[in-house]
C-alpha cells in the first residue's frame, strides 16, 4: 500500500484522486509523475481543492460521464471560473446514454459481463480517450467519471497494462477505490433499507479480480492490450505517443510534484 499512499492526492472535496506516476513498467522505465491523474468527480472539489488541482499543473480534464450526469452533478467547469481558459475540458462519454438501461442491468448483474460489454462495444470511444491523453497540451491530464472507480478504473488499467506495469500493481491500484470511497459510499447508502444497502454496496465494490478478469479477457479475445487498442483504431504512432508521455527512464525520474505556494 505504501506506493499507493504516496500517489494519493488530498485535493479537498474529492476522495479518490491519485497520480499514476512512480510505477515500474518492467522494462527499465517508470510511469511519469505529474502526467496522469485518475479521480472521482472533480465537481466535489472545494475552492481549496480546485487551487490544489491547478497548482499540480493540470491542463486537461477528461470527463467520462454520461451527458445527463454532467448536468445532475457539479462539474469542474463551474468551479474553475477565471481558470477556464487555462484548463481544457474534454467530455468523452465512455458509455452510450441511449443504451444506459441495458448497461445498468449488465453492471448490476455482473461486473465481468459489464467489462466484456464495454471492451467489445466501446472500443472506438476508448481509443478516443487514449488519443486525448496522448496528444493533450503539456501538463497533467485528469481522467474522471463520477466515483472514479469503474469507467475511470478500466481506462487506467488498460493504460497501465499497455505500459507493462505488473498486473498485481494494476489490480492494487484498481482495488483501493473501494476503501477510499467508503465515507461517500456510506453517505449514498444511508437512506436505503437493509436489503437495498446490501445490493447497492455490492455495486460499489472494486475487487481486484474484477480488473484481472477484464485484462485476461483482453488477452484471450484480442491478443493483449496493445493489439486491442490497435483494433480499436489507435496507430503505432498513437501508442508510442502514449508511452512517451506517460513513462520515463530512471535518470529522468521526477519526485512527486509538490503543491506550489501561492
Amino acid at each position: 500500500m505504501t506506493d499507493i499512499l504516496m500517489r494519493r492526492l488530498h485535493w479537498e472535496g474529492c476522495l479518490n484522486a491519485r497520480d499514476l506516476g512512480g510505477l515500474s513498467t518492467g522494462d527499465g522505465r517508470f510511469t511519469r509523475w505529474g502526467a496522469l491523474v485518475r479521480m472521482d468527480n472533480p465537481g466535489h472539489l472545494t475552492d481549496a481543492g480546485v487551487r490544489a488541482l491547478l497548482d499540480y499543473g493540470v491542463n486537461t480534464v477528461i470527463d467520462l460521464r454520461y451527458p445527463t450526469e454532467t448536468t445532475r452533478y457539479p462539474h469542474l467547469a463551474a468551479a474553475l471560473h477565471s481558470a477556464r481558459d487555462r484548463v481544457t475540458l474534454r467530455h468523452i462519454p465512455l458509455l452510450d446514454e441511449a443504451s444506459r438501461a441495458e448497461e445498468d442491468i449488465l453492471f448490476a448483474r455482473s461486473r465481468d459481463e459489464w467489462h466484456i460489454y464495454v471492451l467489445d462495444r466501446r472500443g472506438e470511444t476508448i481509443a478516443e480517450v487514449m488519443r486525448a491523453i496522448a496528444y493533450a497540451a503539456p501538463g497533467a491530464v485528469v481522467l474522471h467519471c463520477t466515483a472514479g472507480k469503474d469507467r475511470t478504473g478500466l481506462i487506467a488499467a488498460l493504460l497501465l497494462d499497455l505500459l507493462c506495469v505488473a498486473r498485481e500493481d494494476i489490480a492494487r491500484d484498481y482495488a483501493v477505490s473501494e476503501e477510499w470511497l467508503r465515507p461517500r459510499i456510506e453517505q449514498w447508502l444511508e437512506p436505503l433499507d437493509e436489503a437495498q444497502r446490501a445490493f447497492a454496496h455490492s455495486l460499489m465494490r472494486t475487487a481486484p479480480e474484477y480488473v484481472q478478469f477484464a485484462l485476461r479477457y483482453v488477452d484471450e479475445r484480442y491478443g493483449g492490450t496493445c493489439a486491442y487498442l490497435q483494433s480499436s483504431g489507435l496507430s503505432p504512432d498513437d501508442l508510442n505517443a502514449l508511452r512517451e508521455r506517460l513513462t520515463e527512464l530512471p535518470a529522468e525520474r521526477l519526485r512527486k510534484p509538490e503543491r506550489s505556494k501561492r
